[in-house]
């Protein structure tokens, strides 16, 4: 196996990068990598390399064996300093540094009690070969490299300590075993090994064992007159109590306690390294039961559990813990003295349940029973944290969605044996129950007596919907129940605080909850988090989140209040403030311009609008609603600036993030208000944004510009330079030609845009090429806002890509960098992400070995990627798992995409580019498939879609979209599918062949190496070379439009054999 460093001196043989180190350049690194110095001295290194015979010119000969080694692991990895050589690799890339790095820190965390730290620098250490045997002490004729790994072994002994003992103290009792068995042998008397010994063979094996590995400790010490010491006894004690174990309060497991066995580990783990520990999370979220079932499993001597769900604020609490833990009363006069003494016994675990209604004063205990009780454990449970110095904080999380449909499958059946569960409901439900537990409890029950589809149907505003069996905690029994019994915790500011958040769609920011509870947002937010009614997530700006139920709940006591009104229109005005600052640049130094002196304000403005999307897009909606119960013709002025106003922010934002799916399903609707007259000039620039960002992305909304002029009235006094964008806008696509030449570059700029898009769906992307490049050949640097400029050469590299000039595209990648500098920083960072992968996708089809795609996919993570660029980079991963000859696992990897296509269809129709783009990328990848699974993965089922599909839209007459090299792509992903398939006869053989040579004459979009010429060609070649030459021949004299006519015949023949 392959060293994961890059100098190995561990391994046998030693290696540098896989490649095997011998002789003296073995010895130089050896004695480099071993030096405790920075450096090693000339003199030094001579000694090392000849100890007992120098050569006659000893200062020459390491200078020889300097350049052989550097000759292997290159110039600056062994550097001159001073007089002297240093090794100029990090300690990472060396394995006995690595490991004497990490021992020498673990050893510092060990003495300091940082047992996590000390698991994690212990963890997959490098081996020391057995031959190292620190304890077999090597001869004075001991190789360099002998030498090293016995000094290394020794930290390595060391290490292992530290590590049996972190894993002792973490409760991982089994695998702290062996090495502390290990370390007791080297050093018999080592109390503190000794001492976690025998706790964690008490765990393992019985407390009898452990007792005589203390027993036979005290003879030894007895035959010299000493006894053990402090650590020895305490460990005595603690076994001695094991033998009795206390057990106070603890219920009986769940039957179906599912997805929270890491959880249960965590927290016994933090149990071990932790005095106390709370568990904090939404109400119903499962606290109580996963405290029960730690309790009964742990090994500790004593463990105590208290519910305190029904204790009162004022209560003593005192008297209710010493009644729970079987505390004898009061016998010293002092009741905090008597409950100290009841829980002093060592290894002692106190579970205090359900805290959060008694925070303050259950702190003010725990506090000072730590202090008095220093073995003493404490699990709480509560909705809010103690807000205690020891307090180790452990939130609990919701389940999964596996364990969410296991447990709601076993408890509906449990319920009504025998019912059949939908798949679709039961998805929708539980998107709605958000993985809470009691909640999927509580829903299935409910199916005693409705479907799950009933239930979903009925829950939305309804948490009353869901009720428990009668024997229930009372707060427990509703969902609604568990909610109130947070919310009755709150004070009024609080609670007025999640109602108005409430209206906030999830997600929402700092700056979005100012806008509704004004400058003291921080403080209450931070109290809501406290009481686990909201969640902060974490992903470079922290983000709010609340629960559906807990929401709906909050927008009850919001309308109850009187306050919605005020709180809506709040919201409103903060929504149309911010995205009225997004304007709509023309020329250089315009909005967006990392030149315009207000460029660093302009960006925070344009990065709030990104962070808080989701609230503003939701503000959007509810104005389109209001604008069709208006009917769109003649709407207030008010009304159309707001949807104007928010619309052209989003829309720039989404042009920028590749956000096409919202462009496509929002464009649109937006375009009815943008025509319509405006109540001031900025009203009127903002309806002029909209629909101009409509029209230059003609590519996505084909039947746009149409629309728009048909609409648009011809002018708007005092709008300026806009009266530009109206000029062009009222013109029809038969003035584009001409307009690519205007005299203003913003004009010539869209119709350019314009037409190249429709020369390239109409099938002559070499057309759309020379239509770009004419005029980024006339523009000079500073004619238009660097905003267009960069998206018309990421236009040209588009086109680039589909004509499948790939080395081009790599050239372009790195030109257009440069002109990312001229835009705002978070438009660029966007751009810059875009040109790095299509730039590394093009390195890959250039060189399309499994090692170069295996190198881009351990940089890709879709997850991470905006818009749709993140559906093409799963795609393109699925591509680069072909290539890497992995055909299973690519197909997989497209059917994911496939399944994210539908959103497409529910908004362009069927036959949109990018279900036809993901259609054929599923079919040229199943071509490679083995039989078995080919029938695992339905490849037919995808064929026989396919197919069907391709009829429809190559008969359709009126196509909503009509993108000729795409739909090109598609028909030869299908014939090659076809002249593929095991079952094909000849005669459905050669009409797939057909396709393939039809779509090829025609032109195909070659976006990606799947869907080139060359691939599609050689594949078909590889299955019926033959077949394919013979069509080619047959299609010879058609021209472009009969073409396409004959692909639709073809489809057709193929869709009936099928049907």
């Amino acid at each position: 196996m392959t060293s994961p460093y890059r100098l190995a001196l561990l391994t046998d043989p030693p290696t540098w990068c896989g490649m095997a180190l011998s002789g003296r350049s073995l010895d130089l690194l050896t004695a480099l990598a071993g030096s405790r110095d920075a450096r090693m001295s000339d003199g030094a290194l001579i000694e090392a390399l000849w100890p007992d015979d120098l050569p006659a010119q000893p200062l020459r000969a390491l200078h020889v064996v300097v350049s052989r080694v550097r000759a292997v692991v290159g110039e600056g990895s062994v550097e001159r300093s001073g007089d002297g050589y240093r090794l100029a690799l990090p300690k990472t890339d060396v394995d006995v540094r690595d490991l004497s790095d990490r021992a020498e820190r673990a050893r510092a965390c060990a003495v300091a009690g940082q047992w996590e730290q000390v698991l994690d620098l212990t963890d997959s250490l490098p081996q020391v070969p057995a031959c190292a045997d620190a304890d077999n002490t090597l001869g004075a004729g001991a190789t360099p490299v002998a030498r090293l790994r016995e000094w290394v072994a020794r930290q390595a002994e060391e290490a292992r300590r530290d590590r049996g003992l972190a894993l002792e103290a973490a409760g991982e009792h089994e695998r702290a075993v062996a090495l502390l068995r290990e370390a007791s042998q080297r050093d018999s008397g080592d109390e503190t090994v000794l001492a976690a010994l025998m706790r964690a063979e008490s765990w393992v094996r019985s407390p009898a064992a452990a007792l005589e590995i203390y027993e036979q400790y005290r003879r030894r010490l007895r035959e010299r007159g000493a006894v053990p010491g402090p650590a020895m006894r305490a460990a005595h004690e603690t076994v001695l109590a094991t033998e009795s174990p206390v057990r106070h309060g603890l219920e009986p497991e769940p039957e179906h306690f599912l997805g929270r066995e890491n959880d249960v580990t965590g927290v016994l783990k933090a149990l071990s390294t932790h005095r106390l520990v709370t568990l904090t999370g939404p109400g119903g979220v499962g606290k109580t039961t996963l405290a029960q079932v730690v309790a009964a499993r742990s090994r500790r001597p004593a463990v105590y559990v208290v519910a305190l769900a029904e204790v009162s604020p004022g209560a003593d609490l005192v008297r209710v813990l010493l009644d729970a833990v079987g505390g004898p009363g009061v016998v010293s006069g002092d009741p905090r003295r008597d409950l100290a003494a009841a829980l002093a016994q060592p290894g002692t675990v106190l579970v205090l349940d359900n805290c959060e209604h008694l925070a303050d004063e259950m702190a003010d205990l725990i506090g000072p029973l730590l202090g008095a009780c220093p073995d003493l454990r404490v699990l709480a449970t509560s909705r809010r944290p103690l807000d205690l110095a020891a307090e180790y904080v452990r939130r609990l999380e919701p389940l999964d969605t596996v364990s969410s449909t296991e447990l709601f499958r076993a408890r509906a059946l449990a319920a009504r044996p025998g019912q059949v569960i939908d798949d679709d409901d039961l998805g929708e439900l539980l998107a709605r129950l958000e993985g809470i537990p009691l909640a999927i409890e509580l829903a299935a029950a409910r199916t005693r007596s409705l479907s799950v589809g009933q239930i979903a149907e009925r829950l939305p505003g309804r948490p009353d919907l869901l009720t428990a069996a009668r024997d229930a905690p009372a707060r427990q029994r509703t969902l609604r129940a568990v909610i109130e019994w947070s919310w009755n915790l709150l004070d009024a500011s609080e609670r007025r605080a999640l109602a108005r958040l409430a209206l906030l769609a999830d997600g929402f920011t700092l700056a979005a909850a100012e806008a509704l509870v004004g400058a003291q947002a921080a403080d209450l937010l931070d109290a809501l988090v406290s009481h686990s009614l909201i969640v902060v997530r974490d992903n470079g700006l922290p983000r709010f989140h609340m629960l559906v139920t807990v929401r709906d709940f909050a927008l009850e006591q919001l309308s109850a209040s009187g306050d919605e009104t005020a709180a809506r229109a709040a919201l409103h005005r903060w929504a149309v403030d911010l995205c009225s600052q997004i304007r709509f640049p023309i020329d250089a130094g315009d909005f967006g311009d990392a030149r315009h002196p207000e460029a660093r304000y302009h960006d925070r403005l344009f990065q709030q609008v990104a962070h808080d999307e989701a609230a503003i897009l939701q503000q959007l909606d509810r104005l389109l609603a209001q604008a069709d119960d208006h009917g769109s013709d003649h709407l207030p002025a008010d009304l159309r600036d707001a949807i104007c106003l928010i619309g052209a922010a989003l829309m720039r934002l989404w042009s920028v993030t590749w956000s096409y799916e919202r462009i496509a399903d929002y464009g649109p609707r937006l375009i009815g208000p943008a025509v319509q007259p405006a109540q001031d000039l900025r009203g009127n620039e903002a309806g002029l944004s909209v629909l101009a960002l409509c029209v230059t992305l003609f590519g996505l909304l084909s039947h746009v510009p149409t629309q728009v002029r048909s609409l648009l009235p011809a002018s708007f006094d005092g709008e300026g330079s806009f009266n530009r964008v109206r000029r062009f806008l009222r013109a029809g696509d038969e003035q584009w030609p001409e307009l690519i030449g205007d005299a203003d570059p913003w004009v010539a700029w869209a119709a350019t845009r314009c037409l190249a898009a429709q020369q390239e769906d109409d099938g002559d992307p070499q057309a759309s090429l020379r239509t770009i490049e004419t005029l980024l050949g006339r523009l000079h640097g500073n004619d238009l806002a660097g905003i267009h400029l960069l998206e018309l050469h990421l236009h040209r590299l588009q086109v680039l890509m589909s004509l499948g000039r790939y080395s081009q595209v790599v050239d372009a990648c790195s030109r257009a960098q440069v002109l990312q500098e001229r835009v705002l920083p978070s438009w660029g960072e966007f751009f810059r992400t875009t040109l790095r992968l299509e730039g590394a996708y093009c390195a890959v089809y250039l060189d399309p070995r499994p090692e170069t795609a295996g190198r881009l996919l351990e940089s890709l993570e879709p997850a991470d990627l905006p818009g749709t660029v993140r559906f093409i980079a799963r795609s393109v991963r699925g591509e680069l798992e072909l290539t890497r000859g992995n055909a299973r696992t690519a197909a997989l990897i497209q059917r994911v995409s496939l399944h994210y296509a539908r959103h497409w269809r529910s908004i362009l129709g069927a036959g949109s580019q990018w279900e036809l783009y993901i259609l054929s990328m599923c079919l040229i990848t199943d071509v490679e498939l083995s039989p078995d699974d080919a029938v695992e993965l339905d490849a037919d089922a995808v064929r026989v879609r396919a197919t069907s599909l391709l009829r429809d839209i190559l008969s359709d007459p009126a196509p909503r979209q009509r993108d000729i090299p795409t739909i090109m792509a598609f028909v030869a992903a299908v014939g090659l599918s076809v002249v593929a398939a095991e079952d094909a006869d000849p005669d459905r053989r050669a009409v797939g062949a057909e396709l393939v040579a039809t779509a090829l004459a025609v032109g195909t979009n070659q976006t990606c190496r799947l869907l080139s010429h060359d691939y599609l060609r050689s594949r078909t070649e590889r299955f019926d070379a033959r077949a394919l030459a013979q069509a080619e021949e047959r299609i010879r004299p058609l021209d472009r439009g009969e073409l396409v006519a004959h692909a639709a015949d073809l489809a057709g023949r193929l869709a009936g054999e099928v049907g």
